[in-house]
């Protein structure tokens, strides 16, 4: 029972880190995503390239959910990226809302991945 409780956490952290992959494929939408006009080619292939690791880390976690194997792994990714953007985006001003937004869900992710980690642990 407890394997399926972290394996739905790590689904649900994967998922939300899929989502922003719509702006691959659309970057106009990192408008409503971020808040962030793309003016320029280099901007929206970084916006595009964003999407692109954000789509990385979201496979591992949903591939790990899984395969307990790969959690560890996984949980790490997702941990250095979420909090490397929490602390950019704390110890930063000028961002829009919407990017304040992301970092408080990746704060809630954090919490569902330590969570999902813990039970790793100990159901081992």
């Amino acid at each position: 029972m407890a394997d399926k409780i972290a394996s739905v956490l790590l689904a649900i952290v994967g998922i939300v880190n899929l989502l922003p992959s719509v702006a691959l494929f659309d970057p106009a939408k990192t408008v409503r995503l971020y808040g962030v006009s793309l003016e320029g080619e280099s901007i929206t292939l970084l916006m595009q390239h964003r999407a692109v690791l954000l789509s990385i880390v979201g496979i591992a976690l949903l591939t790990a959910a899984f395969k307990p194997d790969l959690r560890i792994f996984a949980v790490s990714l997702a941990l250095i990226s979420k909090i490397t953007f929490i602390f950019l985006v704390f110890t930063t001003s000028g961002h829009t809302p919407e990017i304040r937004q992301v970092a408080l869900i990746d704060i809630g992710a954090i919490a569902l991945l330590l969570v999902a980690l813990g039970i790793h642990f100990y159901s081992r």
